[in-house]
C-alpha cells in the first residue's frame, strides 16, 4: 500500500472527502485534527491503524487519550461546541508528591535514552537535575535553562535517523501533532514504529503527565511540573 493510497483510506474511515490528487500535495497537512473526528470515545479509529504494522500497538497507545477527553468532550458536544484539540482535565488522584515521582521517572529514562545515544554531554546535564517541584505555571517563554533544548535536540535527531518500520505513519505527522500541538507527544504515541529505539518506553512518564494535565520544565537543578 502507498502512502496515496493510505491516505485514501484514511479519508474515507474519517469520512473526511478530501481532495488528495492535487499536485506536489503534502498528505500531512491534509491529516491536520483527524484523530478529532473520531471524539469522544475513538469510536471506528481502529481502521486509522489497520493497515500500519504495530497498528495494534499504536491504537491503543491513543485510545487512554480519548478515554480521559471523553466526558467534557460530550459536555461540549452538548453545547453545539467541537473540541480542536484534546486537553485532559486535571486528574485530583494526582497529588503533589504523585506528579514529582513522575517527572523525576522522566529525567530518570531520559538518562537511559542519553547512554542508548551515547549523548554524554546531555547525560551530564540530566544529572544535575537533583529534585522537582510542582507550581500552577511557568513562563516557558522566560525559560534559560538549555536542557529542554538539548533534549529535543537529541529526540529530533534521533527520530530522524532511525529506522521506521512502516513508512506509511509519516502520513499521520500532522494529525499527531494537532492533538495538543506538542512536540513530544507524538513520538510517544509513535513509538512502536522506531526500529532503533531503547527498550524503556522513555516517555511515558511524558505521556502520563500529559493525561493529567501537566507539562514539565527545567530550572536551575529542578524538574518543574506545572498545569498545562
Amino acid at each position: 500500500m502507498t502512502n496515496f493510497e493510505y491516505a485514501s483510506r484514511i479519508d474515507e474511515a474519517a469520512g473526511l472527502d478530501l481532495d488528495l490528487n492535487c499536485e506536489e500535495i503534502d498528505l500531512r497537512d491534509k491529516f491536520y485534527g483527524l484523530f478529532q473526528c473520531f471524539m469522544p470515545e475513538g469510536a471506528g479509529v481502529g481502521a486509522v491503524f489497520a493497515p500500519l504494522q504495530n497498528g495494534t500497538e499504536l491504537q491503543a497507545r491513543i485510545m487512554p487519550i480519548y478515554a480521559v477527553t471523553a466526558q467534557q468532550t460530550r459536555e461540549a458536544f452538548d453545547q453545539g461546541v467541537a473540541p480542536g484539540y484534546f486537553c485532559p482535565p486535571q486528574d485530583p488522584k494526582f497529588n503533589d508528591e504523585a506528579l514529582k515521582s513522575l517527572a523525576l521517572a522522566y529525567v530518570r529514562n531520559l538518562k537511559i535514552f542519553a547512554e542508548f545515544l551515547g549523548k554524554s554531554e546531555l547525560l551530564k546535564m540530566l544529572e544535575q537535575i537533583k529534585s522537582a517541584r510542582v507550581q500552577e505555571s511557568f513562563d516557558l517563554a522566560h525559560n534559560k535553562d538549555g536542557l529542554a533544548c538539548a533534549v529535543y535536540e537529541a529526540i529530533t535527531e534521533w527520530m530522524i535517523d532511525s529506522p521506521k518500520l512502516d513508512t506509511k505513519l509519516w502520513v499521520l505527522g500532522e494529525a499527531y501533532y494537532s492533538i495538543d500541538c506538542d512536540y513530544l507527544l507524538p513520538v510517544y504515541l509513535q513509538y512502536p514504529n522506531y526500529a532503533q529505539r531503547p527498550q524503556e518506553d522513555f516517555l511515558k512518564p511524558y505521556f502520563e503527565l500529559y493525561l493529567a494535565e501537566r507539562q514539565v520544565a527545567f530550572e536551575r537543578g529542578e524538574v518543574v511540573v506545572f498545569a498545562h
